[in-house]
């Protein structure tokens, strides 16, 4: 046994050069069982947190909160756009030059490429893939085009070798842009909608007159009374049952993009019309995305296959009955339709999805439309102005296409739109006829209709009191 330098067995010292040998096996031994140690206690990286991927996201804005009757829900998603700030490169390090160039009458796309020294190769690439997403067709004048093209790289002192187009955007209209960028596979195009914002609003008025004239003079923009007359329509007369002290109430969407909110558009989501003590609610629902229709709270459907007026809501003027004295020709006979005040130039609506069987002029009615909706059904829209863009005989059409405008041609004292309904090939009141409800809820979809419509209820709940 030894003890130090000094082998206590023998009492003999040990060489004194063995002794420093021992003693750094000595530290090596206890340092290699210290760091096993603290890696034994450690978690391992794949059991203590799941790995992420790192990237950078457009940081996205905070809604704005409103007070009273607005309140802005959400922002349109964000703007993912490579252009309109500098476009993200492929290449993190890669630095993008922006150069615009606005257009002049009769300019084209593969004119304004042809501007800039691209080697032949590369701009016969961008000519084509310009070509094919987009024609040669002339822009518009006063448009902005923005052209992104990587820096150039610095050949000694002055030269400067030229840059590739990376990527190009269009202005094309209000709604969207057109982009083309170049990436390792090849040049892609996309049509970008254009950011919005959407604010819910709520409204409400009290009937003293009129439901349209007491909901304008509250405030309320007769698009919005317009579609509350399409919800409720075919469960309520709005000529005829609508009293002194009947109310309603109003939740809707405005959508609008910066810079551009007089274009806004306004949509009912949540309505509530109290009637003769009688309550009435709509809520807005979508089964598919962009495809949505009114249901009452027990989600049956309100809309039905046809509308029931071809104009948005409008003062009748003339009924549908047997004996009329007509105005001009000064005897009593009867009148095939119901008559609706309206200026000139007014869009006429097609009540329900059909093909048109006749368009052109029509004797006493005027210029005037024929649809053929089915086996059983046809209407007819008479004294028109003139047709809508692309309205002739044999074009399919949908309910609620706008298919001409109210003029005052034929036998007719003034602006105004003749609709007539012929059930199997008999002349019918239009307003009489009480087509059945389109569809409810699917038991798949209960759920989040539910969870909807309680939302909805706690903002009509909110809605200010006229």
């Amino acid at each position: 046994m030894r003890l130090g330098n000094r082998d206590i067995s023998t009492g003999d010292l040990l060489p004194a050069d063995r002794f420093p040998v021992f003693l750094n096996v000595f530290k090596t031994l206890v340092w290699l069982w210290v760091f096993s140690a603290v890696v034994a206690m450690k978690p391992s990286a794949a059991e203590g947190s799941p790995q992420k991927t790192v990237r950078k996201e457009t940081p996205k804005s905070k809604p704005t909160p409103k007070t009273d009757s607005t309140r802005k829900i959400s922002n349109s998603p964000a703007h993912n756009a490579l252009f309109r700030q500098e476009p993200a490169p492929v290449d993190p390090l890669e630095k993008r030059e922006h150069v615009v160039q606005q257009t002049k009458l009769g300019d084209t796309l593969p004119e304004l490429l042809s501007r800039f020294r691209l080697p032949q190769t590369e701009k016969q690439l961008w000519t084509r893939s310009v070509r094919r997403s987009f024609g040669a067709q002339a822009l518009p004048p006063g448009k902005e085009i923005h052209f992104y093209f990587s820096k150039p790289a610095l050949h000694g002192r002055s030269q400067r070798a030229p840059g590739q187009l990376k990527a190009l955007e269009v202005d094309y209209n209000d709604v969207s842009t057109l982009t083309w960028e170049k990436g390792i596979k090849g040049i892609l195009f996309q049509k970008r909608e254009k950011p919005y914002d959407v604010e819910l609003k709520t409204v409400s008025a009290t009937v003293e007159n009129s439901l349209f004239d007491d909901g304008q003079r509250a405030g309320i923009q007769p698009t919005l009374l317009s579609q509350l007359a399409d919800i409720f329509n075919w469960d309520v007369d709005l000529e005829k049952d609508i009293h002194k002290g009947d109310s309603f109430k109003i939740v809707y969407e405005k959508r609008s993009r910066k810079g551009q909110e007089a274009k806004a558009s306004l949509r009912i989501v949540a309505a509530e019309l109290i009637n003769a003590s009688q309550k009435l609610t709509a809520i807005y629902f979508e089964k598919q995305k962009g495809q949505g229709n009114y249901y009452n709270l027990e989600g049956k459907s309100l809309a039905r296959s046809f509308l029931r007026f071809p104009l948005e809501f409008t003062n009748i003027t003339s009924y549908f009955t047997h004996s009329r004295l007509h105005p001009l020709l000064k005897a009593n006979l009867p009148h095939t339709g119901v008559d609706f005040a309206a200026q000139r130039g007014t869009p006429v609506r097609a009540v329900g999805d059909g093909v048109i069987s006749q368009a052109g002029w029509n004797g006493g009615y005027g210029k005037a439309i024929d649809i053929q909706h089915d086996a059983t059904y046809l209407t007819r829209y008479a004294h028109l102005d003139k047709f809508a863009e692309g309205i002739r005989d044999g074009v399919s059409v949908q309910k609620g296409q706008v298919i001409g405008y109210v003029g005052s041609t034929g036998r007719s004292t003034g602006p105004h739109l003749h609709f007539e309904l012929y059930k199997d090939h008999q002349y019918v009141d239009p307003l009489s006829v009480d087509f059945p409800a389109e569809e409810t809820i699917e038991p798949a979809l209960q759920k989040i209709f539910d969870n909807q419509k309680q939302l909805l209820l706690v903002e009509l709940s909110s809605a200010p009191q006229s």
